[in-house]
This record gives structure tokens, C-alpha cells and sequence, in this order.
């Protein structure tokens, strides 16, 4: 079995074009791929422990990137997501995420979120949030 570390990891995020761009560089974290099954509380009077049904659908958690902010103007991550998501006419972007050498995550997503971090003796940094809508690809 295959290990994996950072130097093997892979973010693209694409402009509202739709080309996917490779953010790597600017990104030093990723705050976890989690899916989760929907279930609805069952349990009826009378019981003590609690049940659950699955409901069929299924849901992937928000995404926090972080990383060193840059302003470059075509490719720094403050252009590419500084950019919210707003209204019924919000545009969807691609968030495509490889672990290693070939498995991948993709899912369209909203920005819900974006700031900036300013610390004494410190490098700028950028934390975006990403609130995936619609089914993932895996491959």
C-alpha cells in the first residue's frame, strides 16, 4: 500500500471560466474531505436508546483551504477566492483535490467564506471556505 505525503498532494480550483488552475503552491492546508449518510432520529415513546433511518442522501462537509496569501493578479490565491458566492445566480466552481498519483476528489462548491490573517512577525495568510453542493466525483 502506497503512502502519501504533502509533496504528492494536488488542489486545483478553477476561475469562473471553468479552467481548473493548480493552487498547491499557495495552499498549506486542507481541512478534511469528510462525506457523511443523512439519517433522520426514529426512535419512538418509550424507548431509552436512540434509533436512526437513513434517509438515502448524502452530504460532504465544508472545506477550509489555508495557505500564504498572494495577490498576484491572474493566479494569487486572493483573486482566485476572494470572490463570494451570493444569490440565486451564484456561479459554481470546481474544487478538485489529488491525494497521490491518481485518486481524486471532485465536487462543485460554493465560496461562503474568505479572510485574511496578519500576525506580528508573521506572513500574511488567506483561509477560504468551500461549501460543496451536488454529488462528488471520485476516482
Amino acid at each position: 500500500m502506497a503512502k502519501y505525503g504533502s509533496v504528492n498532494a494536488k488542489v486545483e480550483f478553477d476561475l469562473v471560466g471553468g479552467t481548473l488552475q493548480d493552487m498547491s503552491l499557495y495552499i498549506t492546508s486542507v481541512g478534511g474531505i469528510e462525506i457523511e449518510a443523512l439519517t433522520e432520529e426514529s426512535t419512538p415513546f418509550t424507548t431509552a436508546w436512540a434509533t436512526a433511518l437513513a434517509t438515502g442522501n448524502f452530504k460532504m462537509a465544508d472545506v477550509e483551504l489555508e495557505g500564504y496569501y498572494d495577490d498576484t493578479a491572474t493566479t494569487g490565491p486572493d483573486v482566485v477566492f476572494n470572490v463570494l458566492s451570493n444569490g440565486p445566480a451564484a456561479v459554481t466552481r470546481t474544487l478538485k483535490i489529488t491525494y497521490g498519483s491518481t485518486k481524486t476528489t471532485s465536487v462543485e462548491t460554493l465560496i461562503v467564506k474568505y479572510g485574511r490573517t496578519l500576525a506580528r512577525n508573521g506572513i500574511t495568510k488567506f483561509k477560504v471556505t468551500l461549501r460543496p453542493t451536488g454529488a462528488i466525483t471520485e476516482a
